[in-house]
């Protein structure tokens, strides 16, 4: 097993108590957390729109990469790369690299090798996720794609603050209950293989809609594939008003995944096959009354 260290790791700060979180500021509206920043290409798109970034990474060949992708970001303090792991205890911990995909990699071996894929470990400083809210703030838009450590992440957000928007992997349901219990009563599920697409977003109400479905698909992933796109393959995309479709209810964003989730395909408008992401909007209002329901607890 090899062994990285990081310098200058972060010292964890000790979570505070409930009345606390109401104090701490939020950071600059135009800061993004990049937590899962993998190739860099989401860092590359937030960047090009003119955000700060905070991009967290414990893969340490791919944090090398993108120290030399961003190099000029970096240099006027655009871009700050956090090398990495996100857990809930700090300390050196196995990080399983999928050398097939790196996407998948994982601090949980089932995860990361999706069964019999080749991965090999290695040992990362990792941080809970509080300490680098502490640390930079909290951003305006949080982005989330960690392979399983998404709900400690959120958790997190109640300690110290919420962000106006948050994605995260819709692979469990929890995610999305976890976001309204945090507050959060807009959501979205965006399809990552669709970013660049042009087609409507067809239900699965008829046979004649789930055939126009997958022919669109099929070409848009026949683009992805032999063009040049916006959003390669695997970002997590857009946020805010340019993603596609509009805002539901938990109650109509829960309803489309459990039909995925259960197999009922002529349900709902999500497809089997496709990498499906949670997207979460605060309003000022109801963040301010639950920082006042936890202040009351």
């Amino acid at each position: 097993m090899q062994r990285y260290s990081v310098r200058d790791s972060q010292q964890v700060i000790p979570f505070p108590q409930r009345q606390e979180h109401c104090q701490l500021t939020q950071s600059p509206p135009r800061t993004v957390f990049d937590v899962g920043m993998n190739n860099g290409d989401d860092s590359a798109y937030y960047l090009s729109k003119g955000y700060k970034v905070i991009a967290v990474e414990a893969n340490p060949i791919l944090v090398q990469r993108a120290r030399s992708r961003f190099q000029a970001e970096i240099a006027r303090g655009q871009l700050v790369i956090e090398p990495l792991g996100v857990w809930d205890y700090s300390g050196e911990i196995p990080f399983w690299i999928n050398e097939e995909r790196d996407v998948f990699s994982s601090f949980e071996r089932s995860r990361a090798s999706r069964g019999t894929m080749r991965c090999h470990s290695v040992e990362v400083d990792c941080v809970t996720f509080d300490t680098l809210l502490r640390k930079h703030g909290v951003p305006y838009y949080l982005k989330l794609d960690v392979e399983g450590a998404e709900a400690h992440c959120l958790r997190s957000l109640r300690l110290i603050g919420l962000p106006d928007y948050v994605s995260v992997e819709a692979e469990d349901l929890e995610n999305l209950l976890l976001l309204w219990q945090l507050g959060y009563r807009q959501f979205q599920i965006v399809d990552q293989m669709s970013h660049n697409s042009r087609f409507p977003d067809f239900t699965n109400e008829s046979v004649s809609l789930r055939f126009a479905k997958r022919m669109c698909r099929y070409i848009d992933r026949l683009k992805n594939r032999t063009v040049r796109v916006n959003f390669p393959r695997g970002c997590s995309g857009p946020f805010r008003a340019d993603t596609p479709g509009s805002w539901q209810t938990v109650e109509e964003a829960a309803y489309n995944w459990l039909h995925l989730y259960f197999g009922y395909s002529n349900r709902g408008s999500l497809s089997p096959g496709s990498w499906y992401d949670f997207h979460a909007k605060g309003t000022r209002a109801a963040i301010e009354a639950e920082r006042m329901v936890d202040r009351a607890a």
